[in-house]
């Protein structure tokens, strides 16, 4: 009781009910059991992808053991050995368990399959330790990490294997689910985006299924001990610098236990700090002077704001006929380095932290177009990013949400990438500022603009470290009633984008 009261101060009451209710749904009535049925591959695709083997060569599964529970390790083994990819083996690296059910289990699978192999040591080096003992011992050009008491699907290192024979990437990560503690109820599925550096820092959204391509594993030292808790967090932190060939595969392939006593509950305070550290060591190593602080469950960066620095704020009317054009003309004319576009009843609450936060960002590279969390008066979310190629073309994620109640997997409350945003409160670098197309007349013009200045190498944030008050407008709507013949211009200009509900967002 004392958690959700927790919860619900921090994101509301009504936000607080729904959560609950899915998660009573799930555990209870097997909602989500139902929905995942029909997303895992039937017998029939499963005896396919046997027949046809994707060229990637010997792919190993890393695994560190201690005092595993006998029936978890088990299931896990079991879904090892079900797997329709036959180039693959299991480095299980036993810490020097003193439960001699765990111990027997893992001789007796060993002896079942030869590509099993398990190691016993005496001494247990936790679970960096132990995973860096296993990859020692690699043979895979490929290395996927993986807890010892979770799960994969039978098709999950097929589908790696499928990527890596038509793509050879470095890294590679799959969605994911959950499974309880008893193994009755799979539950909270995570339908990932592609890779967004930014998501990355305030959380580990990319954590499993993780396959990396070993050499590059080695390079750089394996998982880290000193940052155990968040291990991963750094490790996978650590891969973006020396690598953008990161590929996201669309399919739950992995599904992580629910243990009450695992080390990321028992230790939540020392796994936050820890992430911090990996957080704040990471941008260092980028070059860029920041503070990591958490901020809940997520973590929050602060980077340095640029000093003696012009910000020029263009206010504009969002129903005149001629709004970009007009828009065009100011950011002609301005001498600014930097430029705010915002809607002319735009609200900002607490300006001064308000435009540090957005500069913040608008002066990292590669940042293009920046947007705070435009609420309503209630409070309520009209504008948070834009999410593309739905049927509506462009759509505002969670578009009437309280501000703070955070949403799937606390999405809008971490700092994060966006696909586009709206002009009603837009910053950017004037130096890679390029003029709205003025044939627009709504909020797609800004989605137009962020695409092309995407298609440049530019990502764009979203942050709710800055909050402003907008009224409803046409440059915020989403949904049906959008202009007619801006949809057909945005159709003929960026006709390809394709957006799947159930396989993430394009960002």
């Amino acid at each position: 009781m004392r958690k959700i009261l927790e919860y619900a101060r921090e994101h509301g009451a009504a936000w607080t009910f729904r959560r609950g209710c899915r998660k009573a749904g799930d555990r209870i009535f097997g909602i989500y059991d139902r929905k995942r049925r029909p997303e895992m591959p039937n017998s029939a695709e499963l005896t396919a992808q046997k027949v046809s083997q994707p060229e990637a060569g010997l792919i190993s599964v890393v695994i560190p053991v201690y005092n595993t529970d006998p029936g978890m390790l088990r299931a896990l083994l079991d879904s090892l050995l079900a797997q329709t990819y036959t180039c693959m083996e299991a480095v299980l690296y036993d810490g020097g368990s003193t439960k001699q059910a765990t111990v027997r289990i893992l001789d007796e699978y060993a002896a079942k399959d030869a590509r099993l192999k398990v190691i016993h040591a005496e001494v247990n080096d936790g679970i960096s330790g132990n995973t860096n003992h296993a990859l020692a011992l690699a043979s895979g050009v490929y290395t996927a990490l993986c807890d010892h008491d979770d799960l994969l699907t039978p098709d999950a290192l097929w589908r790696v294997a499928e990527a890596i024979a038509r793509e050879h990437p470095d890294v590679l990560y799959s969605d994911e689910d959950r499974i309880t503690e008893d193994g009755r109820h799979y539950l909270d599925p995570y339908h990932k985006p592609d890779f967004c550096p930014d998501n990355l820092n305030a959380c580990n959204y990319i954590c499993h299924l993780l396959t990396v391509r070993t050499r590059l594993l080695l390079d750089i030292g394996g998982l880290r001990s000193g940052f155990d808790g968040s291990q991963d967090h750094d490790l996978i932190l650590r891969l973006t610098e020396k690598t953008d060939r990161i590929v996201h595969l669309p399919y739950t392939l992995y599904s992580w236990r629910e243990v009450r006593s695992s080390a990321s509950h028992r230790k939540l305070e020392q796994c936050r700090d820890a992430g911090c550290r990996a957080v704040k060591e990471h941008e260092e190593r980028l070059g860029n002077i920041c503070a990591v602080t958490p901020a809940g469950n997520l973590i929050r960066v602060r980077y340095k704001v640029p000093e003696n620095t012009l910000t020029d704020v263009i206010r504009f009317d969002p129903d005149s006929p001629d709004v970009y054009a007009d828009l065009n003309r100011k950011a002609k004319e301005s001498n600014a380095e930097y430029l705010f576009f915002a809607d002319r009843r735009l609200d900002i609450r607490h300006r001064e932290t308000f435009m540090n936060e957005l500069l913040s960002h608008a002066a990292r590279e590669g940042i293009g177009a920046v947007t705070p969390v435009l609420t309503d008066k209630h409070g309520r979310i009209v504008h948070g990013g834009f999410v593309i190629g739905t049927e509506c073309v462009a759509e505002c994620e969670y578009e009437g949400l309280r501000a703070g109640a955070g949403g799937y997997h606390e999405i809008m409350n971490m700092t994060r990438n966006v696909s586009a945003v709206s002009p009603c409160a837009l910053m950017i670098r004037r130096d890679r500022f390029i003029p709205f197309d003025e044939r627009f007349g709504t909020g797609l013009g800004a989605v137009d603009l962020c695409l092309r200045l995407k298609e440049q190498g530019l990502r764009h944030i979203y942050t709710p470290y800055a909050e402003a008050v907008c009224r409803r407008n046409r440059m915020l709507l989403s949904g049906r009633n959008r202009d007619a013949a801006d949809k057909a211009l945005f159709a003929v200009k960026h006709g390809g984008i394709r957006y799947d509900p159930c396989r993430g967002r394009t960002y």
